[in-house]
């Protein structure tokens, strides 16, 4: 009788531990390798949304001019030196359908006439800050303090563009009688104003008529993104003596606001297109340097930057890799990479000067 051989039990083998190394390694070059593509794909998102606020702003903008023949100015005078008044992204909404409340807040600050000592009017416009006018990327806007150290000014991530006549020409006007489109009474470099430029879509105190724009709508940006400094969205621009024109009685204050843009002023809700600060300026290069009291809340602050950048001239820049977005004059949307031709870039800014943009 045949023997029968035992049959040895199934031996179950593990995965040791250099094949379980090999396998965890292998997980975490897929990982990092997907992560750049969710990471791209996620900013792409936020981008796409970014565009999508620009365009409706863009359009809010145009329905203000359809209403009342002019695009909003960039903000109004007060009567009061140094007065905030507001911006152009408070006018504008009646038209993202905040009618009501943004005509009480314009009646209450009218009867102070400066938004940042009116506190009922700050806190009927701060709660009523809309998604639309932050991007995204923006994240640190969400919380950070406007400049001044008050947390209850929020900010926004956009601003309106008032021209580039300055950089483009080294011209500017003492008065608005020089006729030229800027106005400056002190041209020393890292003054702490800057000029203010009128060759824009939206500049300070003087509402722009689309017949005006003789470069064409579609080649003059109207509002960019910002993402470094001073973005309390509500305010305006404000002025300081000299004043143009100047009262009759100069030994009293006169009652009303002045005309037009002042050759002394402060631009928030709006800045200017310069060659000397290109987009994306990197704030570690050169930076803005205000007074000693409020300098320490400078973002980021800068013992000793390589330039100083004045208030007007805070550059335009986003959280987007490679540039900015812009809407145009017509309402269509354009991102302009950071590396622009100068004369490009200076070219867009102005809606009467003249150049061919070729986009």
């Amino acid at each position: 009788m045949p023997i029968m051989k035992q049959r040895q039990p199934l031996r179950r083998r593990g995965f040791t531990l250099v094949e379980l190394l090999v396998v965890i390694a292998i997980i975490g070059v897929l990982v990092a390798l997907l992560l750049p593509a969710i990471q791209a794909a996620r900013e792409a998102a936020r981008r796409s949304s970014c565009q999508n606020n620009l365009k409706n702003i863009a359009l809010a903008c145009l329905n203000y001019e359809s209403a009342r023949g002019s695009l909003p100015p960039g903000g109004l005078n007060t009567s009061v030196v140094q007065g905030s008044g507001l911006g152009w992204p408070v006018y504008i909404l009646p038209y993202i359908e905040q009618a009501a409340v943004s005509e009480g807040a314009i009646d209450e600050f009218a009867s102070t006439a400066d938004a940042y000592s009116n506190t009922a009017v700050m806190n009927q416009l701060n709660a009523l800050l809309m998604p639309m006018y932050l991007c995204p990327s923006d994240t640190e806007l969400r919380d950070q303090e406007e400049k001044f150290g008050n947390s209850d000014r929020k900010g926004m991530s956009y601003a309106g563009v008032s021209g580039s006549y300055y950089s483009r020409t080294g011209e500017c006007g003492k008065t608005k009688a020089d006729g030229v489109d800027c106005v400056w009474t002190s041209q020393t470099p890292g003054n702490l104003f800057g000029p203010v430029n009128t060759d824009g879509l939206l500049i300070m105190d003087w509402p722009v008529e689309l017949r005006q724009v003789s470069d064409g709508t579609s080649n003059t940006v109207m509002i960019g993104e910002r993402n470094y400094q001073i973005r309390a969205w509500m305010i305006g621009a404000y002025w300081v003596e000299p004043r143009d024109p100047q009262p009759a009685n100069r030994r009293s204050p006169s009652n009303e606001a002045p005309d037009g843009p002042q050759p002394s002023s402060a631009m928030f809700a709006m800045k200017n297109l310069d060659a000397d600060v290109p987009l994306n300026n990197d704030p570690f290069d050169k930076a803005y340097i205000g007074h000693d009291s409020i300098r320490y809340n400078d973002r980021p602050y800068m013992e000793n930057p390589n330039g100083v950048i004045s208030v007007n001239n805070l550059p335009f820049a986003s959280y987007h890799p490679g540039g900015a977005n812009f809407c145009t004059g017509d309402g269509g949307v354009i991102f302009l990479q950071e590396d622009i031709d100068t004369d490009v870039y200076l070219a867009y800014g102005s809606r009467n000067g003249g150049e061919v943009v070729n986009q």
